[in-house]
């Protein structure tokens, strides 16, 4: 009470002195130290002089900030603050006592040994294996069952999937490849849905039983989300959470332990489960030795930042798995950050007003692999540095008249041309078009104003073949939890992250997972399990005051994020920067630009730096 008085107190005066404030803090740069103030003299305290902004730019960053400090300390620390302080803990949770980092069950820790990546054994080759299955329940779209699209409001239920042109309906799914460089399998199985908690991919890989974990010698399962935002609800956070929460706290009332329950659907759950575990035994038996080649180009009139600094890794990075055996599919893998959103932007006009088209697509995604099947590969996308990153349509659309869905359509055939074209010439592109039946109409509309054709000018690079060495580490940590709506979800069992409470402090804790990976000499992943804004990763110069530089400062232009990887632990935003409801300053414009997306989904303030610091630290211990 005494802290929260003092916070009071605080924002009065903050109230009162709002333009003095700002004069007097002009320039301030906020310390990661005094990342959260707990008065007005530990905000004036923070000011330090940035020379190389104008008075302006000094005045509205200042300005920024105090708001965000506004908003965090109003909306976070008070109106939430209380409401996480009254809720129960109505559901399960690990005591910090009965954390092990070191040991866990269903978590994999990777290779042994860190192998040179330029000096492969003697006898080394890669193989590869591929499946894909369908998360749709069984009972999807029949009468009296309801499941909710995992975007925007609660509630909002689907029974039907978008359709291709003939009709066909589209499908949602897992897709999943094994590789082994002869020293352990490593799965990737990527899962159309907004994002799967770490409680649940831990269920995922408790499906798979010792014996084929032996087996097949797998030594790491990794489970990620394309992050589509028009499949069903995997968090929990659009189900019902309003029932949830009350049935839970209920049951904690009257110590029902028997009847709490989880925000996510089960039998949807049930079904990931084992259409995931499935995928991966099938990629397993499938596996077939073959050459690896990786490439990268720039897709930078396709992706963007849609929030200040505006820093987008705008690179599109593929692998090619071509199979010794010519009868087998050659395997692509494509990563790149963008959200999977432009299908769930479609609208209807019903005698009930005009509401959201509540139908499941895994948007872009679907049709990017459709493409390369036509081509004759087998595909798996799985998301990159995410962050707030959409897709730009212009180029894609060229100024037709069609849905959203369309939309999203055009830009997953589009991309999916770009991933199978990278080294082609422009005459082999035009051959690739005509082989997969002119998805893009090339020959109805070229020539035609604001068309573009997808080939016409676009770079030839050079991809390398990639030495059969791979190398991966996980490791468990702790995310502290000070983001109150996350405090709020996880306690009462609406999301199903997994949760810990230390009783001697009585803070509380996301218990998640992070990698680091090596393929060849040529690939280096972070596996992040959230959704790192890419400042982090590109730009030191918007971290002046946060306590590490741009991860590619440490490791090199070669490093790659992939998000959402083993988790759904939200937006990763500078610590210092962080808002669950305030503004960025964006200098170019000059003008204060809202951000809110820490609201709901983020563990709270200090997430960037502490996975940040502890990949720093994993890396080092195997480098």
């Amino acid at each position: 009470m005494k802290k929260l008085f003092k916070k009071t107190i605080a924002l009065v005066l903050c109230l009162c002195m709002l333009f003095s404030v700002t004069a007097v803090g002009a320039g301030a740069v906020e310390t990661a130290e005094d990342a959260q103030f707990t008065s007005l003299e530990g905000y004036i305290a923070s000011s330090e002089t940035v020379a190389d902004d104008s008075a302006s730019d000094k005045l509205m960053n200042n300005l920024a900030k105090f708001l965000r400090w506004l908003a965090n300390f109003f909306v976070n620390d008070f109106l939430f603050g209380i409401l996480a302080a009254i809720m129960p803990r109505s559901t399960e949770y690990l005591e910090m006592s009965e954390v092990n980092l070191e040991e866990a069950e269903n978590f994999f820790k990777g290779s042994e040994e860190f192998a040179d990546p330029s000096a492969p054994a003697e006898d080394a080759v890669w193989s590869l294996g591929y499946a894909s299955e369908s998360i749709l329940p069984d009972d999807f779209g029949k009468e009296g069952y309801k499941y909710t699209r995992g975007s925007y409001i609660p509630y909002w239920f689907t029974t039907e999937v978008y359709t291709e042109e003939d009709g066909t309906p589209e499908d949602i799914k897992v897709r999943t490849v094994a590789m082994n460089d002869g020293r352990g399998v490593v799965i990737f199985a990527s899962i159309d849905c907004i994002g799967i908690s770490n409680a649940d991919v831990r269920k995922i890989r408790a499906a798979i039983s010792q014996e084929e974990i032996e087996k097949y010698g797998i030594i790491a399962i990794n489970v990620t989300a394309t992050h589509t935002h028009s499949s069903i609800d995997t968090q929990g956070v659009w189900t019902a959470p309003i029932s949830t929460l009350a049935n839970n706290v209920l049951r904690f009332t009257f110590r029902d332990i028997e009847n709490y329950k989880s925000g996510v659907n089960e039998d949807l759950l049930d079904k990931i489960i084992d259409s995931s575990a499935k995928s991966i035994r099938t990629a397993c038996e499938n596996m077939t030795e073959g050459d690896l080649f990786y490439a990268r180009t720039n897709i930078a009139d396709y992706v963007r930042d849609r929030t200040p600094p505006y820093a987008c890794d705008q690179e599109m990075y593929r692998l090619v798995f071509k199979p010794y055996d010519e009868t087998v599919k050659p395997t692509l893998v494509a990563t790149f950050g963008c959200h999977p959103e432009s299908a769930s932007y479609d609208y209807l006009t019903t005698d009930n007003g005009i509401q959201i088209d509540s139908k499941l697509s895994a948007d872009f995604v679907y049709y990017m692999e459709k493409v390369c099947n036509y081509a004759g590969y087998n595909f798996i996308f799985i998301q990159g540095n995410v962050g707030t990153n959409t897709s730009s349509r212009g180029l894609s659309s060229d100024n037709l008249d069609h849905t959203s869905h369309l939309s999203a359509v055009r830009f997953g055939y589009e991309l999916g041309y770009i991933a199978l074209s990278m080294t082609m010439t422009e005459d082999e592109r035009i051959a690739l078009n005509e082989a997969t039946g002119d998805l893009l109409e090339v020959n109805e509309y070229a020539g035609t104003e604001h068309y573009t054709v997808w080939y016409a000018n676009l770079a030839t690079v050079e991809e390398e073949q990639v030495s059969p060495v791979m190398n991966i580490r996980m490791e468990q940590i702790l995310l502290p939890i000070d983001n109150n709506v996350a405090k709020v979800l996880l306690k009462t069992g609406i999301a199903s992250n997994t949760l810990v409470f230390d009783k001697k402090t009585r803070d509380y804790y996301g218990l998640t997972e992070i990698g680091y990976m090596e393929i060849g000499d040529s690939v280096k992943i972070f596996l992040d399990p959230g959704e790192l804004m890419s400042e982090l990763l590109l730009d030191s110069t918007p971290l002046a005051d946060f306590p590490y530089l741009a991860l590619r400062d440490y490791f090199g232009e070669d490093l790659i994020v992939c998000d959402l990887m083993n988790d759904a632990a939200g937006y990763i935003e500078p610590d210092p920067y962080y808002t669950v409801a305030g503004y960025q300053y964006d200098a170019e414009s000059g003008s204060l630009e809202s951000d809110t997306w820490c609201l709901l989904v983020s563990m709270g303030q200090h997430t960037a730096s502490s996975i940040i610091g502890e990949f720093i630290d994993l890396v080092e211990s195997v480098r």
